[in-house]
């Protein structure tokens, strides 16, 4: 077991300017993440879909915390919760249109850390549009960091690594971090294309709604440059 408090000074420092953040102080014994990993089954030759379970890390809570206060200023104007939904969504749409799905592969084990860390904090502390979190930017740039690029886990053979890159499956960022980064991609792509009849996604897989398919070949290529 490791016993460790990297968080210590950076928490006193938000509760000290501010009382309407609170974070749990990390003073307990624990231990890395460790690696695992579930078989895709629907996919040829059955990858692995590696994971690391960061349950038993200091920062699993203080991620949580972290992600309860950014949620509100993540937009899901095309997500959905299940297939139901979509279905209700595609009724009010004309059947005539092709229908086809998109998936991200490998999104969230590969999504720019860095880069999607700074949108959140400029939606976070520079747009207008939403309420600036009365805390120190620094010192909550530093916490994301902590809990994604800077959180360690360990293999079966004792081996420490970090995840510099991406975010791991099953670690609490994992949805949010997917979401913030391809809200801003998607505000790209439709700012150069015509929007398709109909574009909704659960995470990274889309499902798409055009004339013809030539408008979703267009979609798709305007993604992937």
């Amino acid at each position: 077991m490791l016993s460790y408090n990297p968080t210590k000074e950076i928490i006193e420092t938000i509760h000290a300017a501010t009382t309407a953040i609170h974070f749990q102080t990390i003073t307990e014994d624990f231990s890395p993440g460790y690696p695992n990993g579930n078989v895709k089954t629907h996919k040829n030759s059955f990858p692995l879909r590696p994971i690391i379970s960061q349950c038993p890390t200091p920062i699993y809570y203080l991620a949580k915390r972290l992600n309860s206060l950014i949620s509100p200023y993540v937009s899901y104007n095309y997500s959905i919760d299940s297939s139901a939904e979509f279905l209700s969504k595609q009724e009010g749409h004309p059947s005539s249109g092709k229908i086809v799905s998109l998936d991200v592969e490998s999104f969230v084990t590969n999504e720019p850390v860095g880069e999607t860390i700074d949108l959140i904090l400029e939606r976070v502390y520079r747009d207008p549009s939403t309420p600036t979190l009365n805390n120190p930017e620094e010192a909550f740039h530093t916490l994301l960091e902590i809990c994604t690029r800077k959180d360690a886990f360990t293999t079966h053979r004792g081996q420490m690594y970090m995840q510099k890159n991406g975010v791991a499956m099953e670690s609490p960022h994992g949805v949010l971090f997917a979401s913030s980064y391809m809200e801003v991609v998607e505000e790209r792509v439709f700012s150069q294309i015509l929007h398709p009849d109909m574009y909704v996604k659960d995470i990274d897989d889309t499902f798409v709604m055009a004339p013809s398919i030539q408008v979703i070949e267009t979609l798709q290529r305007t993604f992937e440059e």
